[in-house]
């Protein structure tokens, strides 16, 4: 069940139709775009991506619940079920600290905002109103929606293994990987059914470009929890001229500020399978993600992807 991570900065209509389906043509079960407030509607191109699809899975990745509203949020994924019945899904973050810091938002409170909008959106698909005070609903109706989450620090990871029903490992350092998935494991004891961890390891494949890995590694290193980063030299100080370069929308310089072992720790230089399938048992995946650059190349990392996945059973 290998999902793709539409990767292309800020992709236009042709970019994200093209990556879908080169994704589903390779098989792929599901695709996610971006949602930064800064780049092209997401829920616009999914709903493009709907009408030239026609199998893979679709939605966001990540939405977050402070630049959308959850009523809006429940509204674009009714709609989107419309074009594209039986295979939405919705990808719920905190946000990128880059992206909530040009908004003038915190995220201290990430874990409950979240918690908000997918408690909402599973009550509207039970039949629930928007707004119990005022019983106003929507008028389209909202089916039940796979919840997919992603996050890095305690608290997301926490309230992801107790909500989600997939848990997403996105670009996480590998000597942050069992911390990430102990507490997923935690959040989610007592629930009769844990959700489904996905991981999506960078990997330098000789067909991803340089500037896609560096793009990815700069956003993980930014957002990795501060015991990690400190240990790679990162501090605050320098956290914050990365943050302020990526506002900006200068990547070369802020990928300028990335001490090498950040890099060394968040990028995996070995695509064989196998050593990546041993991690990945070890972590209790079952099932991986690959982030799309290129039509042209995504089926071969999709192939990739699911020959690490045949190693896991």
């Amino acid at each position: 069940m290998v999902g793709v991570i539409n990767h292309v900065a800020n992709p236009n209509v042709e970019a994200a139709v093209g990556l879908a389906r080169a994704a589903e043509g390779a098989g792929a079960a599901w695709i996610g775009i971006a949602d930064a407030f800064w780049w092209r509607d997401v829920w616009m191109l999914l709903g493009e991506v709907a009408s030239q699809t026609e199998r893979i899975e679709l939605g966001p990745a990540m939405t977050n619940p402070y630049m959308r509203h959850r009523f809006h949020t429940a509204s674009a994924l009714a709609t989107l079920q419309e074009l594209a019945p039986g295979r939405v899904f919705c990808g719920i973050a905190a946000g990128g600290s880059e992206v909530t810091a040009a908004a003038g938002i915190t995220r201290q409170d990430a874990a409950a905002r979240v918690a908000e909008l997918v408690t909402l959106l599973r009550e509207v698909a039970a039949g629930g109103t928007l707004d119990a005070a005022s019983g106003r609903g929507l008028d389209i109706g909202l089916n039940p929606v796979p919840i997919l989450m992603a996050g890095r620090g305690d608290q997301m990871l926490r309230a992801a293994g107790a909500l989600a029903d997939r848990v997403l490992l996105w670009a996480i350092p590998a000597s942050d990987l069992e911390r990430s998935a102990s507490i997923v494991r935690a959040g989610a004891s007592g629930r009769p059914r844990p959700p489904e961890l996905v991981w999506a390891p960078l990997v330098r494949h000789r067909d991803a470009p340089q500037a896609s890995i560096m793009h990815v590694a700069v956003y993980a290193s930014l957002n990795t929890v501060a015991e990690v980063r400190l240990g790679w030299g990162l501090d605050d100080t320098r956290v914050e001229a990365i943050r302020e370069q990526l506002v900006r929308g200068d990547l070369p310089s802020a990928a300028a500020l990335v001490p090498p072992e950040a890099l060394e720790d968040l990028v995996f230089e070995d695509p064989e399978p196998a050593p990546i399938a041993t991690v990945a048992r070890g972590l209790g995946v079952s099932s991986m993600a690959v982030p799309g650059f290129d039509p042209a190349t995504v089926a071969g990392h999709i192939a990739w992807a699911a020959s690490v996945e045949a190693l896991l059973d």
